[in-house]
């Protein structure tokens, strides 16, 4: 069922922030995927999700979103419950948006906020302090709560 993301921004950000990780997968130049385990932080601007994932640029991470900015993310938990979709990544470079996000993280209460000095990089200036933006362009939601009654996912479409 498609619907607008207005409709299922509870869910998202409740799964979300429940499951706290994320499966994220980018293809490289060959069309091979390659899956791994990463952290967003998801706020909404403008009715819209936007995601912030504090990063190191693996040299296979910068390939693969050089050949191709897509990626498809996915969590999941054991009530059955998914939050999936496609999102354009891009790595984050002015000062003024490494700031805001490293504000988001500092004072998101754990697990999904965390002191990224411990991780990440002693500051919101030092230059290995990355960060990849995920714009969705489809976000889909199952509530494992309803699978006896219904399991059928609800999908936003959002026009980049």
């Amino acid at each position: 069922m498609t619907t607008s993301f207005g409709d299922i921004a509870d869910d998202f950000f409740r799964f979300t922030a429940e499951v706290v990780w994320c499966t994220i997968t980018t293809v490289d130049g060959n069309g091979r995927p390659r899956s791994r385990i990463l952290h967003p932080l998801w706020e909404q601007v403008d009715g819209r999700p936007v995601g912030w994932i504090v990063t190191g640029r693996t040299p296979i991470k910068v390939r693969h979103l050089a050949a191709n900015p897509v990626v498809a993310f996915s969590y999941w938990s054991p009530a059955q419950s998914v939050v999936q979709g496609e999102a354009v990544a891009s790595w984050v470079e002015d000062l003024d948006t490494k700031k805001h996000v490293w504000d988001l993280f500092m004072t998101t209460p754990p697990p999904v906020g965390y002191d990224l000095r411990q991780f990440a990089a002693p500051s919101h200036d030092s230059p290995d302090f990355d960060i990849l933006r995920l714009d969705p362009d489809r976000v889909q939601v199952l509530d494992g709560a309803d699978f006896g009654v219904n399991f059928t996912p609800r999908v936003a479409v959002l026009k980049l």
